[in-house]
């Protein structure tokens, strides 16, 4: 080996990656903004001195993340919070982690412990009414033997999630639960293919809203990990 040898060619980002961090970072520091038009496919390879090719190719790979909207006649625009992607490539990242049932029941334990601190601290009298009110509709779904359905508990138990990543009132926990909350979802399912699970659940829920509404940290927290226990019983049972 030479000395020349230690002088290897950094490995530079292609110019389609150069593209997709350039939007990025526009995002991030907010001169880029949801519902904003972008400039032309033929501007934008001008000033950012790339083809046109790589821009089409990063608008492609945008598109399928759901950053960006490609309105047919009208333009690119950056995509409203509301427009959900496609294709999540953090979603099948978790997916393709291989993590195991402990790692899975801490990420959990983890995020409901803060919200419902949070909630306790920051959900109006309409935020709680509104938890009550989705915890008891999935109540009765379950205790009506002759209407329900597996499906129907698993929407109405994602439901009562998603109303109490909500109530947190912080629009950046509120998305990082109801993305957590997605990856769960298969096993939300194998929950509820158990019709004796449905009680349960309904119980575990029963006790977290109900210190929730006392503004009972402790309690909450307590409920947390009893609903956090039993899921983990839920899935090595099933494994």
């Amino acid at each position: 080996m030479t000395k020349l040898d230690f002088f290897q060619p950094e490995k530079r980002e292609s110019t389609v990656e150069y593209v997709i961090n350039t939007i990025k970072d526009l995002l991030i520091t907010r001169k880029l903004k949801p519902g904003d038009m972008l400039p032309s496919e033929t501007a934008l390879a001008e000033y950012l001195n790339v083809s046109r090719g790589s821009i089409r190719e990063a608008m492609k790979i945008l598109s399928a993340f759901g950053v960006v909207e490609i309105r047919r006649g009208h333009g690119t625009y950056i995509a409203e919070p509301s427009n959900k992607s496609n294709i999540d490539p953090f979603l099948f990242n978790l997916i393709l982690s291989r993590a195991d049932a402990p790692e899975m029941a801490e990420l959990r334990e983890l995020l409901e412990s803060q919200i419902v601190t949070l909630v306790i601290k920051k959900a109006t009298d309409e935020d709680l009414a509104k938890l009550e009110q989705v915890h008891n509709n999935l109540k009765q779904l379950c205790f009506n033997e002759t209407k329900n359905n597996a499906q129907d508990l698993v929407e109405h138990e994602l439901k009562f999630h998603r109303t109490l990543g909500q109530a947190t009132g912080n629009v950046l926990i509120e998305k990082i639960y109801n993305f957590v909350m997605e990856f769960f979802k298969p096993y939300v399912e194998k929950t509820y293919n158990y019709p004796e699970n449905c009680k349960n659940a309904v119980e575990l829920h029963e006790n977290i809203v109900m210190a929730i509404k006392q503004r009972d940290r402790e309690k909450a927290l307590d409920a947390i990990q009893k609903s956090i226990e039993e899921w983990r019983l839920l899935f090595n049972e099933n494994h």
